[in-house]
């Protein structure tokens, strides 16, 4: 967990008294609110709850905590309490101020808008992400797609054969999702030698300090605009197609 712990840290260094003012656990999302008026999201592992029907076993309320002590179920071991301390840290990470860091290229738009490929290049695409799938291939050599949901589309590669493919790849596409089930680090690890990795998702946490250690080159999010109307969203069950009109796209691009 050297990862979240990384950003647990930096996390609490910009807490200060910070209180989060609302929180929704939603089937594909979960977001948070706070005093401030920022909004952060992360993706709702759902199915790992043990539960039962009470599927967050975290202390309650949550709206009303110091974002402090939301902060550490990043580091907790069941998944959906890493969702929230997650979703609790983009709120503070991912605002208009992460557009201004030291050493990187902000960019808005898509994350093929800053990503550069070509015929020589094979892609690692760790997490099936449907838009770009056609977009990479029209423009790469090799697409590789892993995804643990098989029945999402077809030609897709098991996620366990990620660790042994992805030190082939020139070009890794990483879902931000894998910082909550706690496989980024080895993913990262077998991304090494390629020239580019790219985390992506609405769950990426813009902080190029933490993950820039981790050998990411592009970090590809969102900034919540009107994070009222996407919490609405997540209580709706929406995803990111819903959701992103109140959102905008992010990307900083950095070298190693």
């Amino acid at each position: 967990m050297k990862l979240l712990e990384a950003l647990l840290d930096a996390a609490r260094a910009k807490a200060g008294d910070i209180t989060v003012s609302d929180v929704r656990i939603g089937l594909g999302y979960t977001a948070v609110l706070l005093d401030t008026g920022n909004a952060g999201v992360a993706a709702t592992l759902w199915n790992a709850g043990t539960g039962g029907c009470s599927m967050f076993q975290g202390s309650r309320p949550i709206a009303s905590s110091s974002v402090r002590d939301v902060l550490g179920y990043m580091t907790s071991a069941d998944m959906l309490e890493r969702t929230v301390g997650l979703a609790a840290a983009n709120a503070l990470f991912n605002t208009d101020q992460a557009r201004t860091c030291a050493g990187c290229a902000c960019h808005g738009g898509d994350l093929l808008d800053v990503l550069e490929l070509g015929p020589e290049d094979r892609v690692g695409m760790v997490g099936f992400f449907g838009p770009l799938v056609p977009l990479i291939r029209q423009r790469a050599g090799e697409l590789i797609v892993f995804e643990k949901n098989m029945g999402r589309a077809d030609g897709l590669a098991p996620a366990e054969q990620a660790l042994k493919t992805l030190p082939a790849c020139s070009v890794a596409v990483i879902t931000a999702t894998s910082i909550i089930n706690n496989t980024f680090e080895q993913l990262a690890a077998a991304a090494a030698s390629c020239r580019a990795v790219a985390v992506l998702g609405p769950s990426t946490p813009l902080v190029p300090g933490v993950l820039r250690a981790h050998g990411v080159t592009h970090l590809s999010g969102i900034i919540a605009e009107n994070p009222h109307e996407i919490l609405r969203m997540v209580s709706e069950a929406g995803g990111t197609r819903f959701f992103m009109k109140w959102s905008k796209k992010v990307n900083l691009v950095f070298k190693r």
